[in-house]
Formats: structure tokens, C-alpha cells, sequence
């Protein structure tokens, strides 16, 4: 029997060698027993039990070839994972991207409640008075208001205000916007992250938002 002996084929010749001893059986019990030597039964038997280690042997190799194809395609599906996830060294470079920036921006609004807080001193003993339109010319453009309506003490420099700006708004603001851009909502990135409503308009439009307080 070759060794790349089918399943299919196995149990075929199972049944053949089957039904040949119970043909024999049949003619011994209907024409008697000189009808059937026992050499001819034995050797009919024999190839029973012969292609019923067939049927077993081809049904091993059928579930270990199965077994290997499986590691195959699992191989594969792995391969595949691997290629489209991103690697380790490309999140902890942008990583180091994002920790860089954040710093910047960190460092650009640290410093601003002590400056509004001096500067507001230092106008108070000049004689500057709160911030009035028609006042700015007769100060040099200076001018001051304190905290109200939501915003924080503000000095006035020309058509600049300048107020306490949060970092942290800023830079949630900015991952906002990379999430957009990445195609996905600002969702993708709660709870870890979120952008108050009330400061959406710094989100869409950064540009507009900074000028009019940093």
C-alpha cells in the first residue's frame, strides 16, 4: 500500500476487503464449508484487518497534514499582523516628536500668570488705568483688566492680549486635530484626552483663538 494512500481511498478498500469476507461467509453458510478454504477466509480476513490500519495510518496523516496547514496559514496570519502593525520604533519617535513640542508649549505658557501679574503691577504704579479703547494712546498702547467673564487678568499691549493660557488646553487642542487629520474623532482619543466645548473654536481654528489671548 503506498504511503500517500488517501482517507477516500483507505476506507474504499476497507469496504471492498469487507464485503469479500462476508461474501465468503455467506457462500460457506449457503453452499457449505468445502465451498471456502480456510486459507482463502484467513487471507480475506487478513485484508480486513490490513486496510483497517490503512483506514487509521491515512487518517493520522490526513490530521497532520491538516495540523501543518493550520501552522502554515497561522504563519501567515501572523506574518500579516506583523507588517501592518506599526513598530515599537516608530511610536517612541513620535512619542519623543510629541514630548518635544509639548515642552515648547509648556514652557511658552509657564511663565505668563507671573509676567501678566508683574506687568499689571507695574501699570497700576505708572497710573495706568483699566483697559479702555480710548485710552490706549494716551499709554504708550498699555493697559490692563482684571479677571471676568471666564477670562483671567489680561494686559493690553497695542491690539494684543495677552492672558494666562493653559498648556494643557493647547496641547489637547493640537491632539485634537492630529486625530482628525489621522482620520478618527476626538473620541479615539478619550478619556485619556478631551477638548471642553468651550474651547472647540481653539480646536478649529488655533490660529484665530491664540491671537486673540497669548
Amino acid at each position: 500500500m503506498p504511503n500517500t494512500v488517501t482517507l477516500a481511498d483507505a476506507e474504499q478498500q476497507l469496504t471492498a476487503a469487507t464485503a469479500t469476507v462476508d461474501q465468503l461467509k455467506a457462500r460457506i453458510l449457503d453452499q457449505g464449508p468445502g465451498s471456502v478454504t480456510a486459507e482463502e477466509l484467513g487471507t480475506a480476513a487478513l485484508a480486513v484487518e490490513h486496510a483497517r490500519l490503512t483506514v487509521q495510518h491515512a487518517g493520522q496523516h490526513a490530521q497532520a497534514q491538516a495540523e501543518q496547514e493550520r501552522q502554515e496559514q497561522l504563519q501567515l496570519l501572523k506574518a500579516q499582523i506583523l507588517d501592518q502593525a506599526s513598530t515599537v520604533g516608530i511610536a517612541l519617535d513620535a512619542m519623543q516628536q510629541l514630548e518635544e513640542a509639548a515642552a515648547i508649549l509648556i514652557r511658552a505658557c509657564g511663565g505668563r500668570q507671573t509676567l501678566i501679574a508683574q506687568a499689571t503691577a507695574a501699570m497700576r504704579r505708572a497710573g495706568i488705568p483699566r483697559h479702555s479703547d480710548g485710552q490706549a494712546d494716551q499709554h504708550a498702547g498699555l493697559g490692563w483688566t482684571q479677571a471676568a467673564m471666564g477670562q483671567g487678568d489680561t494686559v493690553h499691549v497695542d491690539d494684543r492680549r495677552i492672558t494666562h493660557v493653559s498648556p494643557g488646553v493647547l496641547i489637547a487642542a493640537a491632539l485634537d486635530r492630529a486625530a482628525r487629520e489621522a482620520g478618527y474623532g476626538i473620541r479615539h482619543l478619550q478619556p485619556a484626552v478631551d477638548v471642553p466645548g468651550v474651547q472647540q473654536a481653539l480646536a478649529q481654528d488655533p490660529e484665530t483663538w491664540l491671537k486673540s489671548r497669548y
